[in-house]
């Protein structure tokens, strides 16, 4: 898998010898010619090869620029076919040693007995457990050489080279005038001045290629030059059983349609015309192209344009500007990182996508770990403001008692002061917590501006007691016993009345359950003299001093 994250300008340049150099954009979604122009060029059909390389490069050039196409725009270049050929080679031959192999068999073929081939190779789906099945195309190394770098001195970029038998095909495949399921057995017949090229096909996969070599002309009577053909063609169909015969005649000599009608075959037999018979264009033209052109352009310059985006979908699109073009191939092709089954091509357009892609990525990574910094700064922040205004108050305090010495302060002075200014607060909780007599309970202390003591006992001697050791403490005091009462539920028992006069007895003669009382020096309520229990005068009591 190669990464083109943009695919540039691509244009189809096709040597063909009935019409001689083409060039032609096609705009593959829409399928329409945006643009389209040919020049005459003069091929050695004897040495199958451009027969003066610096007419082939003015001609370009001149071509190139009356179409406006930019500098720098990739190239895909089709050749007249030299050799093609599907076979079969072990299958412990390594890639190396079936180029081996094939170039051994190169070695046989006329073109090749004295120049070295440039060799495009592709292995196929029908290769089996003992064979691996390839289908090669071969040209002159040193022609495709020459070629390239005059297309490198034009200031383009080449891309691929292929040959007429490719271009055709993908030309088939691209315009769905052949549509064949994988599954299903069809065969091509490719008719030019010099042979007759049949290839067995399964869907869009090689099978097998046969090749007779014939010899027409404009010499030859029209019945002749088709007698030629036929006889050279049906003893060859005859063995390949399809769904499907389908027809291209790519010279003036013969027509496809006229051809079709006269061969013998057990299937469907369908022709396109690839050359002067042909009745209307292959493809839709935009208006920039001359109509009078539009029926001429041919299957070569088509499939050449078409070839790079076709490569994924076809074994057809052989590419002999490859490694075996050395160091050639190695300056105009840029490096490949490799990843596994994934390359990734180092070209300039896809390096600057590439950093614009790795900017974008680290841009975002950098914008979602902003997300939750920035919440984070917001908390520092309104920390740093609370611990500014702590500071700001710890500093006014400061600033307010500079003044204030540390040996200024007495740790004894302050405890006297303390002392003397709490003297009675001191004297009655001493007095709370270790006087109180046994019998007697608190039920209530105030110490404040005034100081009071409510609580109860089961005799008036533990009051009395409790009272006097108040007083001991404090003899400055102003506090007095402001209440003494028997408590709500006590009860009264009657004494006798020799008894009443004697104050002892009127006491002992009570059986309290307990007493009330109040010590305090707050301003006194005026008090009832009966308690609730009926006594008369005991609130009077005056206590004792």
């Amino acid at each position: 898998m190669v990464f083109n994250f943009k695919k540039n300008i691509v244009v189809g340049v096709s040597v063909t010898p009935d019409l001689g150099l083409e060039v032609a954009q096609v705009d593959f979604a829409t399928k329409t010619v945006l643009k389209y122009g040919f020049r005459q060029l003069t091929y050695d059909n004897m040495r199958q090869e451009i027969a003066d390389m610096d007419i082939f490069k003015e001609t370009l050039q001149e071509l190139l620029e009356s179409l406006t196409i930019p500098k720098g725009t990739e190239i895909w270049l089709n050749l007249p076919t030299i050799a093609f050929k599907v076979t079969d080679y072990p299958a412990s031959l390594n890639e190396m040693e079936v180029l081996g192999a094939i170039e051994e068999d190169l070695s046989n073929h006329n073109i090749f007995q004295n120049t070295e081939p440039c060799v495009a190779a592709t292995a196929l789906p029908s290769s089996t457990m003992q064979f691996t099945k390839v289908a090669y195309t071969a040209a002159q190394k040193s022609v495709l050489i020459e070629i390239a770098m005059q297309i490198k001195e034009l200031g383009y970029k080449l891309a691929g080279i292929g040959t007429s038998v490719s271009s055709i095909l993908n030309s088939l495949i691209y315009n769905e005038r052949v549509i064949a399921s994988q599954d299903e057995p069809w065969v091509l017949l490719i008719v030019n001045n010099n042979s007759c090229r049949i290839l067995s096909m399964l869907g869009n996969n090689y099978i097998d290629s046969l090749e007779e070599k014939i010899a027409i002309g404009e010499v030859l009577e029209e019945e002749e030059n088709y007698s030629i053909v036929t006889s050279a063609v049906n003893p060859l169909i005859a063995n390949l059983p399809s769904k499907c015969l389908y027809v291209v005649s790519t010279t003036g000599i013969i027509s496809a349609k006229a051809l079709a009608d006269k061969l013998v075959y057990n299937a469907q037999i369908i022709h396109q015309e690839a050359n002067i018979y042909a009745s209307a264009p292959f493809l839709e033209t935009a208006p920039d192209v001359d109509e009078g052109f539009a029926n001429q352009i041919s299957l070569d310059v088509i499939g050449a344009a078409v070839s790079r985006d076709l490569v994924a979908t076809t074994s057809g699109s052989l590419n002999m500007f490859n490694a075996s073009l050395g160091d050639v191939y190695i300056l105009e092709q840029p490096p490949v990182l490799k990843f596994g089954s994934l390359s990734f091509v180092l070209s300039m357009p896809n390096m600057i996508v590439a950093s614009v892609a790795v900017a974008l990525v680290l841009l975002f990574v950098n914008l979602a770990a902003l997300v939750p910094l920035n919440t984070t700064i917001s908390q520092k922040q309104e920390q740093i403001t609370k611990i500014k205004k702590d500071i700001s108050v710890i500093q006014r305090y400061l600033d307010e008692n500079k003044d204030i010495s540390g040996n200024k302060f007495s740790e004894s002075d302050e405890i006297r002061l303390g002392i003397s200014s709490n003297k009675n607060l001191y004297s009655y909780y001493t007095i709370v917590g270790t006087e109180i007599p046994k019998k007697l309970w608190l039920t209530s202390l105030s110490l404040g501006k005034y100081t009071t003591i409510e609580g109860q006992a089961d005799n008036l001697e533990s009051v009395y007691s409790f009272f006097r050791n108040i007083k001991d403490y404090n003899p400055e005091s102003d506090i007095k016993l402001q209440k003494l009462a028997l408590a709500t539920n006590s009860k009264f028992t009657t004494i006798s009345e020799e008894d009443a006069v004697d104050a002892g007895s009127l006491i002992t003669s009570m059986t309290a359950d307990f007493y009330e009382f109040r010590i305090s020096n707050a301003p006194e309520v005026k008090q009832e003299t009966k308690d609730s229990s009926g006594l008369p005068g005991l609130m009077g009591l005056e206590p004792l001093e």
